[in-house]
């Protein structure tokens, strides 16, 4: 059904990204123009867009301060029982949804999560041809399919606080998606040095760029920030279930549908110590980014006395006629700074998510804006690995195909920068590693199996995902 291995060329997580990788910045076509048109097409969405937007701008002002002064207390914290326990309504379901980002406590134990860090290693000493990004000092490995590596994405709690997670979505019944089917996403591993200031990654959002404006149904996701941003709930995703969000086959970047982001932390690692950077707020910051390329400064920056008065919503107009869309390349990562999105205010609302220890799980949300400090100035490593949550869908279950293949070659993934990979490393990981049902199902090695209570839609999901998988 699909081509044997990964066909994309060779490369680091580098390749991704425009800021690792040096690349430059190119000109959008005039095709970008004119989507901009499509989207707004009269002047009735006009003037609601631009309502919006000046109400945004507001909300923006007055908290960007506070969320700046709160800092790490902004992101919440909840311990593995209490989180999956609770239900949506619980104070701690209520403080991620406003967040989008959440530090899920012991959801292994230390001492196992120390052992994979240790593992993984091992496996790069016996197989020194292992790559990574920086190339000099691999610190962000281009590794896949290590024991350790298996052993953390197929864990039973693991399994357990993604589907948890994906339960904080809402999706209608007939949606072909079941949330408490999670399939195993495979991404790299990070083993970040003390003084490292090479993996600078700025602010970015995965699960996409400029496919979500491009792609009609990926689009659909965010139709009422258009009109009404205050409506739009970034919580419901039947848009999501279809959506091409990899329009470009870019070295990097997710065609799977996952709807957090995340990684296992493998060491103890706080603020300044090279861990993740956030945005606070998920709805905010997300309809301020999907409507900024609807809107130009009428004067620069240099031609103010002050950053506020740039800012202010008098010097911003509507612009349907550039075809820019700010920090969004079509194939690379959507990036972020204060040039291309000054209203965010990056340089103060982003922050450092609280210390964290081995076994602790961090997510954030799949449209999120995140970044990495640019220095680690302790004295440890800060090591995770990288474990999305990915509920199943038929765009998911082809995907565990190509996947499942790579993973018995040992090629990188489909979505990832191709080559060699581990094709012929000492150690790498086979079917063996996977010890329960759960874990063949995710991994395309066993049958779906419905739960007492499915939807119609996850019916429909399973038995096209068995179809898929060959187990009809």
């Amino acid at each position: 059904m699909f081509a044997t291995g990964n066909a994309k060329p060779p490369g680091t997580i580098g390749a991704f990204f425009t800021s690792l990788s040096g690349a430059d910045t190119v000109p959008l076509p005039q095709k970008y123009a004119d989507l901009k048109r499509k989207l707004v097409p009269d002047e009735k969405a006009e003037r609601q867009l631009e309502a919006g937007w000046k109400r945004l701008l507001a909300v923006l002002k007055e908290n960007n301060p506070k969320w700046a002064e709160k800092g790490t207390a902004n992101i919440p914290e909840v311990a593995f029982q209490e989180l999956i326990s609770g239900d949506n309504d619980s104070p701690a379901a209520r403080s991620v949804k406003d967040c989008g980002v959440v530090i899920v406590k012991g959801v292994v134990d230390e001492e196992l999560a120390l052992s994979w860090k240790e593992s993984v290693r091992e496996y790069v000493k016996t197989n020194p041809k292992a790559k990574g990004f920086p190339e000099h000092d691999p610190q962000v490995f281009d590794l896949f399919w290590t024991p350790p590596q298996i052993a953390a994405r197929t864990h039973p709690r693991m399994l357990q606080t993604i589907t948890r997670m994906n339960k904080l979505c809402s999706v209608s019944p007939e949606s072909a998606i079941s949330l408490t089917t999670p399939i195993v996403y495979a991404d790299r591993c990070r083993i970040r040095h003390p003084g490292d200031t090479s993996f600078a990654l700025g602010p970015h959002s995965d699960s996409g760029t400029i496919e979500r404006w491009e792609d009609e149904t990926y689009r659909s996701v965010y139709k009422e920030i258009l009109t009404r941003w205050e409506d739009w709930d970034p919580w419901n995703i039947d848009g999501r279930v279809e959506a091409c969000i990899d329009l470009y086959d870019s070295p990097g970047g997710s065609s799977v549908f996952r709807t957090f982001q995340g990684w296992l932390s493998l060491s103890s690692c706080g603020p300044g110590e090279g861990t993740l950077r956030v945005h606070p707020s998920v709805k905010h910051s997300i309809a301020y980014f999907w409507m900024r390329p609807f809107f130009a400064p009428i004067r620069s920056k240099e031609s103010f006395e002050s950053n506020a008065e740039f800012l202010a919503a008098e010097n911003w107009r509507l612009d349907l006629d550039q075809s820019s869309f700010p920090g969004t390349p079509p194939g690379r990562g959507s990036e972020f700074s204060n040039a291309t999105h000054p209203h965010l205010e990056l340089d103060i609302t982003l922050t450092s998510i609280p210390k964290v220890s081995p076994g602790d799980y961090v997510f954030w949300h799949c449209d999120g804006i995140h970044a990495v400090e640019n220095k680690h100035t302790g004295t440890g490593d800060s090591s995770v690995m990288y474990i999305g949550a990915a509920p199943l869908t038929r765009q998911n279950a082809q995907y565990l195909v190509k996947q499942k293949t790579t993973f018995v070659e040992g090629f990188p993934p489909p979505d990832f920068p191709g080559g060699v990979g581990e094709s012929g490393f000492i150690g790498r990981a086979n079917e063996k590693y996977l010890t329960t049902d759960a874990a063949k199902a995710g991994m395309g090695y066993g049958k779906f199996i419905p739960g007492s209570g499915a939807t119609e839609g996850e019916k429909l999901v399973i038995q096209h995902a068995n179809e898929i998988l060959g187990f009809a």
